[in-house]
């Protein structure tokens, strides 16, 4: 309620500017468009009443057909004045006050002046005396303002009041606008996502919020959606970690006890040497879910460019001992010489999808078989990585399910973790790649085919 309050707020002031600025603009409009004409004939009735101006015998007058002119004007009084060169009225009102700065040959002055109490607009002119043309006569004429005070309020009627009762009734339709249709509804639905428990993850019904609103309820179904999965895929992950720990921990404790009663020095050893063997397959197991957990973090990668060809060829060093211990043969094929495969990505995580491919080769290949590392440079449509063994490969209605945590195929007959291909596919998402599986040569064992697109190949 309180940010209720303060959108209410914010609207009100906003309104009263808006109506003051309008109000400014109006006032200045309309004194603007009436003084213009009244100022405009002002200056006739001065300029036309100096050229009525006469030298008699007694000196000089203007003639009374000009003056006659001025009594004919309804609803204000008109008064003049004409005045010597040291400003002593020769005829007309005395009260007109005289206007300074005038020149000869110059336009009527305009200034505003009282008589009396009475506020007065007044136009003045310097023209040549008949008698002396060396000499200057002031000619002044005063005009009341209650025609120009009458016409101004009729104006401000109809070019200020009324549009100030529009822009009020315009807030008011916009206020309640806001609240029943935009603010009203955002809060319904602020509301039932706070009463939500923390595990309901159920869509929003967006037919319950105005039209505007329904784009912005289904992006936020189609986030829960997106949770919801992340969320039961970890819990399924946890799950099936903790039963895949728990097979070589429950191992560790018995080998333990065992050797806790074993007397027998050599029995002692073996007890122990299983133990070392249990804790590193645990171990093992334990790093591969750590590197499944920052591949699927893809704000912790860094994003360098990484040469797949070295990259390749360090991976097999690594791995040469363990090839050579069973007389496999472990090879690499390239790109031809001067063409680079570059991508850009985290070289730790991609060498950990190269070894892990490297490693399940070898560990299904038999004694004397064949593995490939493969890398292709197609630019610019991208880079591919592929390890190629003659192992029994995987069957096709398998190859879907070995990226899945903790899987192994039921002709599976090498040890392992079940993680290898799943962190494969992780670390492969995070750098825009696709992970396929074929059938490797001569239709015989498997070849895994990681593809970088263009946008991640340099």
């Amino acid at each position: 309620m309180l940010t209720l309050f303060k959108y209410l707020v914010w609207l009100v002031v906003s309104l009263l500017c808006l109506m003051l600025a309008t109000i400014s603009i109006s006032e200045f409009l309309v004194n603007s468009a009436i003084d213009a004409p009244y100022d405009e004939k002002l200056s006739d009735y001065v300029q036309m009443i100096a050229a009525e101006v006469r030298a008699d015998g007694k000196g000089v007058a203007i003639r009374p057909a000009a003056l006659g002119l001025l009594r004919r004007v309804e609803h204000d009084r008109v008064l003049y004045a004409l005045r010597d060169a040291d400003g002593n009225i020769l005829e007309g009102h005395p009260g007109v006050p005289p206007v300074p700065g005038l020149r000869l040959g110059a336009p009527p002055m305009l200034q505003d002046a009282e008589i009396g109490d009475e506020p007065v607009r007044v136009a003045a002119v310097l023209l040549a005396d008949p008698r002396a043309p060396s000499r200057a006569l002031m000619i002044e004429v005063a005009e009341t303002l209650e025609r120009r005070r009458a016409l101004t309020e009729a104006l401000r009627a109809q070019a200020v009041a009324l549009p100030q009762v529009m822009v009020l009734v315009i807030g008011i339709l916009l206020i309640v606008y806001g609240y029943a249709y935009v603010w009203r509804p955002m809060q319904q639905l602020r509301e039932r996502i706070d009463n939500r428990g923390s595990r309901d993850l159920s869509p929003l019904d967006p037919e319950s919020a105005p039209q505007d609103l329904r784009p912005l309820i289904l992006s936020i179904n189609g986030l829960m959606e997106r949770l919801a999965a992340s969320i039961d895929r970890q819990r399924r992950f946890i799950a099936d970690a903790a039963h895949q720990l728990r097979t070589p921990l429950a191992g560790l404790r018995s080998q333990a006890e065992l050797a806790l009663i074993e007397t027998d020095r050599r029995a002692l050893r073996n007890a122990l040497e299983r133990i070392a063997d249990g804790t590193e397959r645990a171990t093992a197991l334990a790093n591969r879910m750590l590197t499944l957990a920052r591949a699927d973090n893809p704000l912790v990668a860094t994003h360098a460019e990484v040469d797949l060809v070295a990259l390749a060829r360090e991976v097999i060093s690594d791995h040469l001992p363990s090839a050579n211990a069973r007389r496999q043969d472990l090879g690499f094929e390239g790109p031809a010489p001067g063409r680079d495969a570059i991508v850009r990505g985290d070289g730790l995580l991609l060498r950990e999808l190269l070894s892990n491919l490297v490693d399940n080769a070898l560990r299904y290949t038999p004694d004397g078989g064949v593995v490939t590392v493969n890398v292709e440079c197609a630019m610019p449509s991208g880079a591919t990585l592929s390890v190629t063994d003659s192992g029994p490969g995987i069957p096709a209605a398998e190859r879907e399910r070995v990226f899945e945590p903790f899987y192994r195929g039921g002709d599976a007959v090498a040890t392992g973790t079940g993680l290898g291909l799943t962190i494969v596919r992780s670390i492969a998402a995070a750098h825009g790649a696709s992970v396929v599986l074929h059938r490797g040569t001569d239709n015989r064992g498997l070849r895994v085919a990681v593809a970088f697109s263009a946008r991640a190949a340099a």
